[in-house]
């Protein structure tokens, strides 16, 4: 990764570490990121399909009242 993708507000310490645990493991600092940002984005994507799902769920209750 290049030096101007650190982020300013990141801790040096803490990058510094973060770089050592990739290295130490053997993973990319990239390949790291990318898995955390699937997780993310999945986490996200199932808590937005129940809310959905919650949501439609009280509509047909409304309509079907009616």
């Amino acid at each position: 990764m290049k030096r101007a993708f650190v982020l300013p507000d990141i801790d040096p310490k803490l990058w510094r570490e973060f770089k050592a645990a990739c290295a130490h493991y053997d993973i990319s600092i990239k390949a790291t990121l990318l898995k955390h940002i699937e997780n993310v984005v999945n986490d996200y994507r199932i808590y937005n399909r129940g809310y959905q799902r919650t949501t439609a769920n009280k509509e047909r209750r409304v309509k079907k009242n009616d």
